[in-house]
């Protein structure tokens, strides 16, 4: 693994209760971490210019998985339903909301 590279743990100590809220609040941070790390509006509603379309896409912008790693190096799966793509596809972006 490259040095710079943060694992992406959960840890399920959040400051809200025991269980699926402690979950919840973890899955939030992690988003979060991702936001900053990548730059990328997730859970946002966007319209996107992917490389080698010419079409736009409109849409709530979504991971379609975690990373298992915090490294703006690899890219991210994404979905805007009904498209899956990786972060490095994205010609454009731009917030709607």
């Amino acid at each position: 693994m490259d040095g710079d590279a943060e694992q992406l743990d959960l840890n399920f100590h959040g400051p809200v209760g025991n269980g699926y809220a402690s979950w919840q609040w973890d899955q939030q941070q992690a988003v979060k971490r991702v936001i900053e790390e990548w730059g990328i509006p997730i859970n946002r509603r966007v319209r996107v210019k992917l490389t080698n379309i010419d079409s736009e896409f409109e849409g709530k912008l979504c991971l379609a998985e975690f990373p298992l790693t915090i490294d703006h190096r690899r890219p991210l799966l994404l979905r805007l339903t009904p498209l899956q793509f990786v972060s490095t596809e994205i010609e454009s972006c731009t917030v709607l909301e």
